[in-house]
């Protein structure tokens, strides 16, 4: 009889050692999620005691083919936060659902494994988000974004791994001495560039920034800064947000920034380093300063193109002069003068003038290079007289070639 009852008390206690590490574990949830305005975002928390990666899992809304797939790399501490900004395709003005999958299997598959969900009837209105309060509860709120914050405190909610480990290794370090520890100091990240600026935002609306993260990884931007002109009086404005590789980030400015008759857009890291930057001098109303390569700071004016690829440069249209000529004026026609262009390498006005419409960088009002020669009216009795004169031409020929044959046959 101790036989069973021992080998059955050892069976209960390997079941509760491997229910107490099976079950200590992060409690990965849905804390918050904005609808309007795009770029859509979503923050997930880890409300657990236990570390988890989350690489591979996926943000969808109600059904759908398309889905957001979470950069490899992703991390998520015990009490702590990640946001993800993309097109989750939630709808804005019919009810939806946001849904997280871990990566067990795609949204789309039989075998997908639901984590959390929030369903909503509407959206709650421009940059007004649902979130949960407290943070990780079952309450729900709307309200102003918090995104990278705790809704309740307000307080930072991002912990990063340090690039290299913090503990003194020893002659036999264990895997918890190598592994990268948690640290609240944010990373300066390299190749994050201004993609696109708002500057002279239509009436009722905010001046705003997109940025882009050409790493291959996301990047979490914490406590960054915008700014315009170095050294020009204004505070630089603060921000935190986190960009999935290769995509746009964007950050809308409480008050404004940037003047519209020139300016400089600069942006900094959390120490104030300057990371990248651009001069403008003029701007349209409702249009935004955006570039087309990353190669150089050049800037032009574009349709907006908010969170996503950056549309082309607005051409613009060289006006036709054309001047009424009176037929029987006798004054010389005078070439229309060109305006004064700068030029380089000692470019001819035409060369410029093509340069700048490839560009699109010719201002409103103005003709840049070259201008409409006017040709004086021809008289109506120029064709007849031509005519008279090659009719002559030919006879003169015939009778010549009449009275030479006429010599040489006689």
């Amino acid at each position: 009889m101790k036989k069973p009852f021992f080998f059955l008390l050892i069976s209960v206690m390997c079941y509760v050692l491997y229910a107490t590490n099976a079950f200590a574990t992060g409690k990965i949830l849905i804390n918050e999620f904005l609808v309007d305005p795009p770029p859509q975002q979503v923050e997930l928390i880890n409300a657990g005691d236990e570390t988890v990666e989350i690489s591979n899992w996926y943000i969808d809304d109600n059904g759908g083919t398309t889905y957001f797939s979470i950069p490899v790399g992703s991390i998520l501490y015990p009490n702590s936060c990640l946001v993800f900004s993309s097109e989750f395709n939630l709808n804005k003005s019919s009810p939806d659902t946001v849904r997280l999958f871990n990566n067990a299997a795609p949204p789309t598959s039989s075998a997908a494994q639901l984590i959390d969900s929030f369903s909503y009837k509407a959206s709650s209105g421009s940059a007004v988000s649902f979130f949960r309060l407290p943070d990780g509860e079952n309450t729900w709120a709307t309200g102003s974004s918090s995104f990278e914050k705790f809704n309740k405190t307000r307080e930072s909610c991002l912990i990063f791994p340090t690039d290299t480990p913090t503990k003194t290794p020893t002659a036999s370090p264990s895997p918890s001495d190598t592994a990268p520890q948690p640290t609240s100091v944010p990373i300066s990240y390299n190749n994050i560039f201004l993609s696109e600026v708002m500057v002279n935002p239509p009436t009722g609306e905010k001046e705003w920034v997109e940025i882009y993260n050409d790493n291959d990884f996301t990047v979490t931007l914490s406590n960054w800064y915008i700014d315009d002109i170095e050294n020009a009086g204004g505070s630089p404005k603060s921000f935190s947000l986190t960009i999935a590789a290769k995509q746009y980030g964007v950050y809308e400015l409480s008050s404004s920034l940037f003047n519209n008759d020139g300016d400089s857009a600069r942006l900094l890291d959390s120490q104030k380093i300057e990371k990248d930057s651009f001069e403008y001098e003029k701007t349209e109303k409702g249009k935004t300063l955006g570039r087309n390569s990353l190669d150089n700071d050049k800037v032009c004016i574009q349709e907006s193109s908010k969170g996503t690829v950056n549309n082309p440069c607005l051409a613009r249209i060289i006006p036709t002069v054309t001047a009424s000529i009176s037929p029987t004026s006798t004054a010389k026609h005078k070439a229309l003068a060109t305006p004064n262009l700068k030029r380089t390498n000692n470019q001819t006005s035409s060369q410029l003038s093509s340069a700048n419409v490839q560009n699109g960088l010719i201002p409103n009002g103005e003709v840049l290079g070259g201008f409409n020669k006017v040709q004086p009216a021809q008289s109506k009795a120029t064709l007849p007289k031509h005519l008279s004169f090659l009719s002559l031409s030919y006879s003169l020929l015939t009778l010549a070639s009449v009275f030479l044959r006429m010599k040489f046959n006689a």
